[in-house]
């Protein structure tokens, strides 16, 4: 099929190279200047593990190519579908700012002859019954299929997706076509009418939410000595009804998706009217996660805290995600910036520029050794393997003492760290009571410097350090 891809952000790009690598002919539309030069000479402008490769093999073939506009490409080679994955952005109200999609999809209903028209931006509940009203055109041609990629393996996850959700009017003239764009799935195919959904992408990422939010709730109940948070949501989650993605306690959902799209939802809800008592307890709770920080270090540095130089380890949400909207950074940063003497940044991502412009006030280091180099606290903010695989003993005799490690992302080994010249601080208590792990203010554990603790009993199953939340990167 010829298709066309309208918008080249995450979505777009990794649609484009895997519907190329299925054997489709598809030109990836993108009107921005800049980024369209860069798609042209082969580089991918957004992170995504293995696109880069990908995208110079789908141009290597010639079954991928980049174009500025729609109608004219349209008008030299007639495409078989248009798929739009263009941006819904928050606007300050939260609500989804739906004007790239009206664009797109006016341009793409314009089009003769007519195409299947595929909409995959996260967009409110009866929004396609909307633009139907003003395209009555679209009846017959028109699908919403929401995207469901996760960050980190976005390629994988379109070859190989869990599910295809529908939304259609027109079942017999639509659906195969669908299939022949999607190719053999062995998946289950949900076949709806497009507000469904519209409704099934929020529905899925708000429940994604409070999983986040009830495993740091229980985060915060685990804090005493005799519990282990780590074993409590292992035990949850081998529970098949619950499973254990999302279950990693952290400082909060900061992705590009799951912020905006509880948003979105609560503003749509709050318009018709509609209570949302347990959405809103799962922002709430969100909200504060970042705080913990401040909180930690209060509560561990006390009256030094205001002499003191920390150090954080990682600005991005996740290693594989280079949207930094909500990344917990962005709170936590200006949060310290007010309480300490001074704020050193490193994330191996970035360069000092970018981390300048982020985080005014803070000093950018180039790497681990001389961020964490005289700092009384050192704060993990990103699950990065140069942190988790850091010889911690060597960067603890750096700090200043006493010092601590706070690890808002739980992805350190508690056991690799007894006897360690600092205190560990996490979200939770994961140290084996057997560790005599202590109670301090603000009801987070801290084990005492230089003593042998236990983490675990030798046969406990793995802990997957690495769980992370899926994201609708497109919006």
């Amino acid at each position: 099929m010829r298709v066309a891809v309208v918008g080249q952000g995450y979505v777009g790009v990794a649609g484009a190279v895997a519907l190329a690598r299925q054997g489709h002919h598809v030109t990836g539309i993108e009107r921005d200047a800049t980024r369209l030069e860069s798609l042209t000479a082969g580089r991918t402008p957004v992170s995504e593990p293995g696109l880069q490769e990908e995208l110079s093999l789908a141009l290597g073939t010639g079954r991928l190519r980049f174009a500025p506009d729609l109608a004219h490409t349209h008008l030299r080679e007639p495409f078989d579908v248009v798929l739009i994955t263009v941006g819904s952005p928050p606007t300050e109200d939260g609500s989804a700012d739906l004007s790239q999609v009206g664009v797109a999809l006016a341009e793409a209903a314009a089009l003769l002859p007519a195409p299947y028209v595929v909409l995959k931006s996260t967009v409110p509940p009866g929004t396609s019954d909307g633009f139907l009203v003003a395209y009555p055109q679209l009846r017959d041609r028109y699908a919403y299929t929401p995207e469901f990629l996760n960050q980190g393996s976005a390629l994988d996850d379109w070859s190989t997706p869990s599910r295809v959700v529908v939304g259609l009017w027109s079942q017999a003239l639509v659906l195969p076509a669908l299939r022949e764009l999607y190719g053999p799935l062995a998946c289950p195919w949900v076949v709806t009418t497009p507000a469904s959904a519209e409704m099934v992408k929020y529905a899925s990422n708000t429940f994604l939410a409070m999983k986040i939010s009830f495993a740091n709730e229980f985060a915060r109940l685990c804090t005493a000595p005799e519990l282990n948070i780590d074993h409590v949501m292992q035990g949850v989650g081998l529970d098949p009804r619950i499973g254990h993605a999302f279950l990693q306690p952290g400082l909060g959902f900061g992705d590009s998706c799951l912020p905006k799209d509880t948003a979105a939802l609560t503003h749509w809800a709050v318009a018709r009217g509609l209570p949302t008592p347990l959405l809103d307890a799962a922002v709430a709770v969100n909200r504060a996660q970042p705080g913990l920080v401040r909180d930690t270090l209060r509560a561990e540095l006390g009256d030094d805290l205001a002499r003191c130089e920390v150090a954080v380890l990682g600005a991005r949400y996740e290693p594989w995600s280079d949207d930094m909207r909500a990344a917990p950074s962005r709170v936590v940063v200006p949060q310290l910036l007010e309480d300490v003497a001074g704020v050193r940044v490193w994330d191996p991502a970035m360069d000092a520029e970018h981390l300048g412009r982020l985080f005014p006030g803070a000093r950018p280091c180039p790497d681990l050794r001389r961020a964490v180099e005289g700092a009384r606290a050192a704060v993990i903010l990103t699950e990065w393997p140069e942190t988790i695989e850091a010889d911690w003993s060597a960067l603890g005799a750096r700090m200043a003492s006493p010092a601590v490690v706070v690890d808002g992302k739980n992805c350190l080994l508690p056991e690799r760290l007894a006897g360690l010249p600092f205190t560990y601080r996490s979200v939770g208590n994961r140290m084996h009571p057997r560790g005599g792990a202590t109670r301090a203010a603000g009801g987070l554990p801290t084990a005492a410097a230089g003593r042998d603790v236990l983490f675990g009993e030798p046969d406990d199953p793995p802990r997957d350090d690495h769980a992370r939340p899926a994201g609708d990167p497109t919006g």
